[in-house]
This record gives structure tokens, sequence and C-alpha cells, in this order.
């Protein structure tokens, strides 16, 4: 009965239902555009060649602005920030469909750009979550807010596709979704305004620690280093697949079955990963993701027949679910709650520098390497991480960041 319990929520906190929601739409949204930029780009691109390149104005704008989103979460609150950011890519979605309306490839790279900066808002929603949980429920807080992405990696592609025609101009209607999945979260950051009402939860109005206060905390560099291990092992895997699945003369359709399992590998864990945390921490926790991504790389070691994609890109995205919780875990022990912005605001930006630089350079490094040399950097990377946080799993933070800052 206690399972059941956690599995569905109880005790995690009201502000975490909603975050968990505005999580599901963000992603919903996000996914939308990952599903269908890059054919609407070579659509509507002047040459082949930039077709992909409203597709990485996303991450390119969201990189860009990840840190400048934490920095301004610290002085005008969060909230705040997550309403202008779904503001942002409902003008972004719009602009979109006015693009594919009008055929305009400049008007399309403009939409994503804005959608972009939307990106960079979504790493924070579950900073939001720990800095709002009850006592005691920070990690199961960070758990419960990754069943969101589970919902949105069923959801998204079915409205991304079934969307396409609704206004009568193949596309249109999927960017019209895309802006009704973001401002569907703005009155849900209203509501979580709303029911700030006791003196803990009014974490928006609380002054944040200098970055001076981590220089000496294991926690804070061993949580930002899983973090940016996370998302580059990550990424590289997940652009190669597909790449590498086509090369091996396999279906469309197992294609979009490694995806569909990666994504499921990447979000259904949080139905157990939050609750092992709590049992083993955050250390033991990354050494089990860090064990999942060298698994994840042996199986596409060992051959290229569609079981071993299907494999791969399962095991890849399972083991960035315990990475990823526990390198958030471990950053947010590295300093008081509610008062986090510039810190967390460093270690998004870090954790999108690795993702853009993995996704720049998958292509290069599969054509150069093949699938089974993309996958040796990743089970070496894996090893060394596993290994520092073995060495690591002990060690405790310096106290300093628990003194107040006046």
């Amino acid at each position: 009965m206690r399972g059941l319990k956690q599995f569905l929520g109880f005790g995690v906190g009201r502000s975490t239902w909603i975050l968990a929601a505005c999580q599901a739409f963000y992603f919903m949204g996000i996914s939308i555009d990952l599903t269908l930029t890059a054919i609407v780009g070579l659509k509507l691109a002047p040459t082949p060649e930039l077709a992909t390149v409203p597709l990485a104005a996303i991450t390119i704008v969201g990189t860009l602005c990840s840190v400048g989103t934490g920095l301004l979460a610290a002085r005008i609150g969060y909230v705040a920030v997550m309403v202008l950011g779904a503001c942002a890519a409902a003008a972004g979605g719009a602009l979109s469909v006015f693009a594919v309306v009008n055929d305009s490839f400049v008007l399309l790279c403009c939409g994503t750009g804005l959608v972009g900066a939307y990106r960079s808002t979504g790493g924070y929603i579950r900073y939001m979550a720990a800095d709002r949980a009850p006592g005691g429920q920070r990690e199961r807080a960070l758990s419960f807010i990754l069943y969101g992405g589970l919902v949105a990696a069923f959801v998204g592609p079915f409205v991304a596709t079934t969307s396409a025609d609704f206004l009568g101009v193949q596309y249109a209607g999927a960017y019209v979704m895309v802006a009704v999945f973001a401002l569907t979260n703005v009155p849900l950051m209203l509501l979580l305004r709303a029911g700030s009402s006791r003196p803990h939860e009014q974490v928006d109005k609380q002054e944040p620690v200098p970055l001076s206060t981590v220089r000496g905390s294991r926690e804070f560099y061993t949580g930002l280093m899983s973090l940016a291990a996370a998302g580059g092992l990550m990424t590289m895997i997940m652009a190669v697949g597909p790449l590498a699945n086509h090369h091996a003369g396999h279906s469309e359709s197992v294609g979009a079955a490694i995806i569909q399992w990666h994504l499921v590998g990447m979000f259904a864990p949080a139905i157990v990963s939050g609750h092992i945390l709590s049992k083993i921490g955050p250390q033991r926790t990354g050494m089990i993701g860090a064990g999942l991504f060298a698994a994840a790389a042996i199986a596409g070691l060992t051959g290229t027949g569609s079981a071993n994609f299907v494999l791969a890109l399962a095991l890849n995205g399972i083991g960035w679910n315990f990475l990823y919780l526990a390198g958030t875990t471990l950053l947010v022990r590295s300093y008081p709650p509610g008062r986090g912005g510039r810190i967390q605001a460093v270690a998004e930006g870090t954790a999108q520098v690795t993702g853009v630089a993995a996704s720049l350079t998958a292509s290069s490094v599969f054509v150069l390497l093949g699938w089974h040399g993309t996958n040796w950097p990743v089970f070496g990377i894996s090893l060394v991480l596993l290994l520092v946080l073995f060495v690591t799993r002990t060690s405790r933070s310096t106290e300093a960041v628990l003194v107040p800052v006046k």
C-alpha cells in the first residue's frame, strides 16, 4: 500500500502535482517541434542543406538562454520567468503557423527560435519542485516531475501527426498545438503562485546564494558532472541511433521503435528511480545510471541487429533517468531551498552546452568511426564516471552552504 501511495504521488504536495502537469505540457509542445520541424524545414528551405536550421534554432537559442533564464529567475522569480517563456512559445507557434501558410523559411526559423527560448525554461521546473516539496520529499518530488515527460513521450508525437492538417494547410495545425500547450502552462503557473501561502513556499522572494558558497562543495561538482555526462551521453547515442539504424539497412518502423523505447526508457523509470534514490542515496543511484550507460554501449558494440539498437537506446534512456535524477539531487543539496538560482543557471548552461556539443559532433563521429566506434567513447566515459561516483559516494559536502547568507 505504501508503494502504491508513493507511485500515485501521495505526500509530494500540491505544488509538485501542478509542476508535473506543467512538465507534461512543456514536453508535449517541445516534442511537436522536434517531431515535425526538420520535415517542415525541408519543405520550406531554399536548399536541402538548410533544412535542419529551424530545428537547430531551438537548440541553439535554448542553450544561449539557459544561463540567462536562471539568473533572471533569481531576480524576478521562477513563476514570472516561466510565464514569459510560455508566452514566447505561444508567439513562436503562431509565427510558425504564419510561416507554413505563407511558405516562409525565415519566419519558421524565427518561430522555432522563440520556442527555443521557451525550451531554456524546462529544466528549471524540477528545481521549482525541489524547492516547494514538503520536508523530506525533495527526492520524491524530483522523480514525480519526470512523470510529465512520460505522458508527453506518448501524447506529443501523436498530437503532432493527428493535428497537422487541422487548418487545411499541412503542418499548420500542429504548430497551433505548440502554442496551445504552452499557454496551458500560464494558468497552472499562476495557480502555483496563488497557492504559495505558507512561509516556506515563498521561494521566489528569497535572495539567491552566490556561487562562492559551492566552491568547496563536492556535491555541487559531482552533481554538475553527472548532469553534463547524462545530457552528453544520451544526446550522442540518440542522435546517432537513427542514422546507424538506417545505415544498417533496417526499416523506418525500427527507427521509430528505437526512439520510442528510448523515450520510454528516459521517463518510465521515474516510477521506481525516486524510491531507489531515497533508499540508497544519489551517489549509488548515479552509479546505477553510469552502469546502465556502459551496458547500453556494450549492447551497441556487440552488433547491428534491430534488437541491438532497441536495447542500446532503451538502456541509454534508463541510464539517463537514474543519472539525471542523481545529479539533480546532488545539486539541490548544495544550496538552501529556494536560493539556488545562480547555481542552477551554471548547471543548466553546462548541461546544455554539453548536449549541443554532443549533438553537433554526433554525425561526424559516426561518419569517422561508425556505430561501434561511437559506442566506445560512451563506454569509456561511463566507466570513468562510475569510478568517480564510487570514490565520492561517502564524502560529505562543505557545510558552508547551509550558513545563511546576509
